[in-house]
């Protein structure tokens, strides 16, 4: 009888490890959220004359995440602007060098009246200021006695872009942008798809993120 038992419990596991393969994959599965932004940008098709535009580093909001956050971020949207051929984006290290001439800072932090004077003595018609206001990841699951355990990891981030007319000082675009990815992950008697923190699935949301964002600057900014 205790034999028995035992090949119907060992029976049930099996049954409920080829369930939760079947839901989430082995090691995990990543999809993108439903709700998340699509990556569909614009057909890039801009031919005409390029516009001066600069990135200032972005801030970061976001509890328990420092200024590479930030960094990571406009270094992000640098590189989409660049894609686009729309734009013409000043390089740091040449922006650094007028900055510590005039000792002013290129800080997300930085004033308006600052950011209009920066992009005056680079001759840039946009300034682009910015702060991440999301980005970490979120759990939900459920177990099934100590046995099994189905979960999934929700990475998500948000920026928040603006951009400034340099000549009359204006803010003439502001708006945020957002992406998100989950993770499905199945473990049973211990083995299984646990994931851990997974670096690359985070820093891909902020890119949606920026993605999302810059779809509309390619829009605005003219």
């Amino acid at each position: 009888m205790l034999k028995t038992r035992n090949g119907f419990l060992q029976m049930g596991f099996l049954a409920a490890f080829l369930f939760a393969l079947g839901c989430a994959g082995l090691g995990g599965e990543t999809k993108k959220d439903e709700e998340s932004t699509p990556r569909t940008l614009p057909a890039y098709q801009y031919s005409g004359k390029k516009i001066p535009i600069v990135v200032m580093d972005f801030e970061t909001s976001v509890p328990g995440h420092d200024w590479r956050v930030g960094r990571g971020a406009s270094d992000m949207l640098i590189t989409a602007l660049f894609k686009t051929k729309k734009y013409r984006v000043y390089e740091r290290e040449r922006l650094k060098s007028i900055m510590k001439e005039q000792k002013l800072q290129m800080s997300g932090a930085v004033d308006m009246s600052t950011a209009v004077q920066i992009g005056k003595l680079v001759g840039a018609k946009y300034i682009l200021t910015g702060a991440v206001t999301e980005f970490g990841v979120s759990k939900s699951g459920a177990q099934g006695g100590g046995y099994f355990s189905v979960g999934k990891k929700y990475y998500r981030a948000a920026v928040d872009v603006r951009a400034v007319n340099v000549k009359t000082g204006e803010i003439v675009f502001a708006d945020t942008g957002t992406g998100s990815l989950k993770s499905k992950s199945v473990s049973v008697l211990g083995f299984g798809g646990g994931e851990s923190y997974d670096e690359k699935k985070a820093s891909e949301s902020m890119r949606m993120a920026i993605d999302d964002v810059m779809s509309r600057i390619y829009i605005e900014l003219n």
